[in-house]
């Protein structure tokens, strides 16, 4: 019977040395991959240089030019004054003014003129319909000239103001000005955007 316990025991043992043996086998090879990825991540992060990703955005913005001598407006144009090729759009404004310069009442009609060579109005804008380059304007002025009334005979009386408001859209892709203005550009014309 002793023999018997002994080879239980002996048995047992030998399980529990094996056992021992498998969990040391498997802490040991756990260590060796851990301190081979942390070894890896410290070599790379010691001899990769940082990749620097700049990003500039581009910058649309526009001018109004023109000339006034009281009554006449002269040279209406609009200058890109952004750094990327963009297309522009004009509303023109007209409103009465009293002698102090403040808004009053009344109509105060656009004096009829035509538009200059790719100016295309259509509903209440002006579209130069090329793209202007950074620091250039149309080659053609939107307006060459128009006279203004300097005195409205009228109850309600005062002088003409028309307010030139310009605006400038990057020219590409379509969709930027077709998704922002509604309309599509083609050169000589401009019509509804179809997205």
């Amino acid at each position: 019977m002793d023999h018997e316990k002994n080879k239980v025991r002996y048995i047992q043992t030998k399980r529990r040395q094996r056992i021992i043996k498998a969990r040391m086998l498997f802490f040991s090879l756990l260590l060796v991959v851990t301190l081979a990825v942390c070894g890896t991540m410290a070599y790379l992060g010691a001899q990769t240089a940082p990749v620097n990703n700049t990003f500039i955005p581009s910058r649309v913005t526009c001018e109004v030019s023109e000339e006034f001598d009281g009554i006449n407006k002269k040279n209406v144009n609009v200058t890109n004054t952004g750094d990327t090729e963009a297309y522009l759009r004009v509303k023109l404004v007209s409103y009465r003014v009293s002698d102090q310069g403040q808004h009053i009442g009344g109509i105060a009609e656009i004096p009829a003129f035509i538009p200059g060579t790719n100016w295309v109005k259509y509903g209440e804008y002006y579209y130069y319909t090329l793209p202007v380059a950074p620091g250039k304007k149309p080659a053609a002025d939107l307006i060459g000239s128009i006279a203004l009334i300097g005195r409205y005979t009228d109850a309600d009386g005062g002088r003409q103001v028309i307010e030139v408001m310009a605006e400038a859209i990057q020219s590409g892709p379509a969709e930027a000005v077709g998704d922002s203005w509604g309309v599509s550009i083609y050169p000589g014309s401009v019509t509804a955007y179809q997205g």
